[in-house]
């Protein structure tokens, strides 16, 4: 028996992942005969020629590399020839890498003869732009680009960036934006980084296919680039954070770097002796050599460790970033400003430095002003980048989490700065250092690379045993902690807006003793709780200004409700928080009428008996046409939660949800209105149309409810039609729905049209001002209309012949209106920034007039 079982796992191996995975491999390169042409060419030139290991030979250069002086007597084929030869090993891999997958994807999506046309013409565009740019660098006296004028340029990169980013335009919104923002990043940190001919040359390619991308592009073609959803953007802003942080290793790594940016080099990962030390040790006029003095002092044993510590941190915030943590933002900040500030202080000390001569790799600083503002500007226009899109970082890490790493990390730099110390004392530190503030720039060294001129002379060799030891091992000893300590918090399970992972954990526990239809969405970022003193009920809420705004009404056992919503308003009152509860039912009104409050209708919820729900007669005839559609189509519904659906369709799902926000002009909304991260909760059920072909038409995404810990109902949330996707095909989805789910529940919900009311609405008796929010609400969901068509939702739903049940904003005072209206729009609106802001604005004022 085991035999057997042990012959099925391989054969079943065999079956499901390398066949299928061998079956696409074959599939694509059959569809790309051009790039596997270009690539045989590629590498048979190379090993006829013997290029391979060292470059092409001296005779062949004028095949192998296109420059000014060869067009200039004639060889105008080497703009074709050139794109067949590399310079060494790792040029050669890295070239047929980018012709096999980047050339590949241009082809499949543009086809042989386009792909052909746009390879050619992108290394004629960038050639020539590059040799412009090049000469008139040289006319200007640049010593960077200006000295690049006569090479010669050797490599299809350019072409290859050229045509891939031109193929763009073809691709979905998510793999496009994807695709653009790396490789324009790592153009350009190859550049400012390195600053070789073939990376300039690279990004001119780069530049020149984004730009034809524009002209070729299927949707979407304005300029202007199609909005992301929050979660997508702090995908890319993470990217880009990573790309930028590996900058200072790689020009560690490269041959002779002379980008704008190489300096950063010595700043991260060779720290300058001071002005004092240089001064001391090498005289007035500072020689090559002398720039060398202390260096092997503050690397120590383990100088590397200390030298990549901004690197490793910004790629552990990077990771952070994606995952939405607000602190791995701040941490980010504060080192691109550091690097800024790093920067300004080490090109002052330059600019200090008497006679100084130019180094190799500091080279293209001799050009002047130009060549030193990107040292400052690049990593303060990533500040500036990160700080115009704060708003899509709000997990918040819990306050005990952020104590204890303060704690920890300030514990462990106490004891080892106090320990150099003590022993900087008993070797005579005072009479031999400069005093405090030669400590003081010693305990500096220890732990950050920037020079600190003037304030001390030492010259490390001078230490004793105890003091070397301390300082070669203390920087990277609490470095490693605090990199730990980092990871632990902003990776680890200590995350939840203010509330906190545990809050949000026995808030999960009481969703599933019962609650409203919209309670599941309590779960939600940036929600926060406050728990009955008796652990049996709970109320979420989001606080903005002083109002305490909640989220439908309090969940947990059904007999404490009345108790916790109590509880919650002397909450309130201790704290001066006004307390304001939003799209709740009329469960709690006996007992807030009772204390004074007012409603107001906000939202009619529309719910469905499935049970014995069939679609017959006149009224489902748009349902019975939607599923006889989806039936020729080949369209089937698939349900599962989300990680438990294959990674194809994940993939599939999320270019839905990009397609969808690419069509907003206006940030996603939030509140009562959720999106991907939300629909990954693994309680939450996922319906996909997908057709035969593994495209996903459409998606709908379905909260539970729960009464005593058995499920009732479930609650439409997410509801995305894909760009492509087949009319009625909501229809049938909802369709699908009411079939699929009468097996477990007797009713479910569509959820309410936010700012989408109905004639009837109206709640007798209401204040002036009361109507004055409901008219402010209605002039907003009129302007926002065009963008997430709330009333044409709530028509649509209205199909469903549903029982309606209205849902109330409670309040206590007419006075704090305009406050809640505030707190409502900060909710829905959490990115709104004030350019769209001022946009929406004008709507208001267009559909009020």
């Amino acid at each position: 028996m085991r035999e057997a079982g042990e012959t099925r796992a391989p054969a079943l191996l065999w079956s499901t992942v390398v066949l299928p995975a061998v079956r696409r491999m074959w599939g694509y390169l059959r569809s790309v005969p051009l790039t596997l042409s270009i690539l045989g060419i590629f590498l048979l030139v190379g090993a006829a020629t013997g290029s391979f290991l060292s470059g092409p030979p001296e005779e062949l250069l004028s095949l192998a590399g296109v420059s000014a002086p060869g067009l200039k007597a004639g060889n105008w084929w080497s703009l074709v020839t050139s794109l067949f030869f590399a310079t060494n090993p790792l040029a050669y891999l890295v070239a047929s890498l980018m012709i096999l997958l980047l050339l590949g994807l241009a082809e499949k999506n543009l086809g042989s003869l386009q792909t052909a046309a746009f390879f050619l013409g992108g290394q004629f565009a960038a050639v020539t732009v590059f040799l412009l740019l090049t000469q008139l660098a040289r006319y200007a006296g640049d010593g960077w680009l200006g000295l690049m004028a006569d090479n010669s340029l050797i490599g299809p990169y350019a072409a290859v960036l050229a045509v891939s980013l031109a193929a763009s335009g073809r691709i979905p919104v998510l793999w496009r934006r994807r695709l653009r923002t790396a490789l324009l990043s790592v153009s350009l940190l190859l550049v400012l980084y390195v600053g070789h001919a073939e990376t300039v040359i690279g990004l001119v390619g780069a530049a020149v296919g984004l730009a034809a991308s524009w002209w070729n592009q299927s949707d979407h073609g304005q300029l202007h680039p199609p909005r992301s959803s929050g979660r997508e953007t702090r995908n890319l802003l993470a990217l880009t954070v990573a790309v930028f942080a590996v900058g200072p290793i790689l020009t560690a790594v490269a041959r002779t770097p002379t980008g704008p940016l190489a300096l950063l080099r010595d700043v991260v990962l060779n720290p300058m002796p001071t002005l004092g030390q240089l001064e001391a040790n090498c005289g007035a006029t500072v020689e090559a050599s002398c720039l060398e003095v202390g260096r092997t002092g503050f690397a120590g044993p383990f100088g590397l460790a200390l030298a990549v510590v901004p690197v490793i941190l910004l790629l552990i915030c990077a990771d952070g970033m994606r995952r939405g943590r607000r602190m791995a933002l701040r941490i980010t900040l504060a080192l691109q400003l550091a690097i800024t500030a790093m920067a300004a202080v080490y090109l002052a000390l330059f600019a200090l430095i008497p006679h100084y001569p130019a180094r190799p790799h500091t080279a293209a600083m001799g050009s002047g002003f130009a060549h030193i503002l990107p040292l400052v500007i690049v990593p303060l226009l990533l500040a500036v980048l990160l700080w115009i899109n704060r708003r899509q970082f709000r997990v918040e890490t819990i306050p005990a989490a952020r104590r204890r790493l303060l704690s920890v990390v300030g514990g462990v730099w106490l004891l080892l700065a106090g320990s150099y110390a003590l022993a900087w004392f008993a070797a005579g530190g005072m009479t031999r250092d400069g005093g405090l503030l030669g400590l003081l720039a010693e305990l500096s060294r220890q732990y950050l690379p920037v020079p600190l001129p003037n304030l001390y002379h030492r010259v490390f060799a001078e230490r004793n045993g105890l003091e070397s030891l301390i300082f070669g091992y203390a920087g990277p000893v609490f470095w490693l902690v605090a990199l730990a300590g980092v990871w632990s918090v902003l990776l680890g399970r200590h995350h939840g807006s203010d509330s906190g992972h545990d809050d949000r954990a026995a808030a999960r526990k009481l969703l599933h003793e019962g609650g409203d239809s919209l309670s599941w969405m309590a779960l939600w970022e940036p929600n926060r709780y406050w728990f009955s003193p008796d652990g049996r009920g709970a109320v979420a809420y989001q606080l903005h200004g002083s109002v305490a705004l909640t989220l439908a009404g309090p969940f947990g056992a059904a007999d404490s409700r009345q108790r916790t919503a109590e509880g919650f308003l002397s909450y309130c009152g201790n704290r001066a928080l006004i307390p304001a509860f939003y799209s709740c039912d009329d469960t709690l009104w006996p007992l807030l009428q009772d204390r004074g409050f007012q409603r107001v209708s906000v939202a009619q919820e529309t719910r469905l008996s499935v049970r014995q729900l069939e679609f017959t007669g006149k009224e489902w005839q748009n349902v019975r046409t939607a599923r006889n559609r989806a039936a020729k189509m080949g369209v089937k519904a698939v349900w599962g939660t989300y990680h438990g659906l294959p990674s194809a369709l994940r993939a599939r799902l999320s270019e839905v949800s990009e397609e969808w926000a690419a069509g907003k002009s206006v940030p996603e909304m939030g509140f009562t209105l959720g999106g991907m991260d939300e629909l990954m909760d693994d309680e939450v059920l996922c319906c996909l149309a997908v057709d035969g072909d593994g495209h996903v038409h459409g998606v709908t995404s379905w909260l539970p409810v729960y009464d005593g810990g058995t499920l009732v109902s479930r609650t439409l949330d997410v509801m995305r039609r894909g760009a492509d996707g087949f009319p009625g095909v909501m229809e049938f989805l909802i369709a699908s729905a009411v079939l699929e789910l009468r097996e477990s529940v007797e009713v479910i919900s569509l959820s309410g049209s936010p700012l989408a009311s109905r004639p009837g609405d109206e709640t007798p008796g209401k204040p002036v001002r009361a109507e004055n929010l409901v008219r402010i609400l209605d002039v907003v969901g009129h302007a926002l209309e065009p963008v997430y068509g709330f009333r044409s939702l709530a028509a649509f739903k209205s199909r469903f012949k549903p029982e309606y049940r209205t849902l109330y904003l409670y309040y206590q005072d007419p006075l704090q209106l305009p406050a809640i209206g505030r707190a409502l729009t900060r909710a829905y609106l959490p990115g709104l920034s004030l350019r769209q802001g001022a946009r929406l604005v004008r709507g208001l004022v267009g559909q009020g007039s």
